[in-house]
């Protein structure tokens, strides 16, 4: 968690909450969403909420 981490450089703090918040959001199942990743949750919300876009 991060919650325990020292950074010794900004740079270093940049790129390990980085991959944090990518491996919670694209990677991370999350039983509140159903199972589903928030990205897969926003994908199917969006395809399902949305109207069609016309041309």
């Amino acid at each position: 968690m991060l919650n325990t981490e020292e950074f010794g450089t900004l740079i270093e703090a940049q790129v390990v909450v980085e991959a944090w918040r990518m491996e919670y959001n694209i990677f991370r199942p999350h039983s509140a969403l159903g199972g589903l990743t928030p990205s897969e949750f926003y994908a199917r919300w969006t395809s399902e909420h949305q109207p069609a876009l016309s041309h």
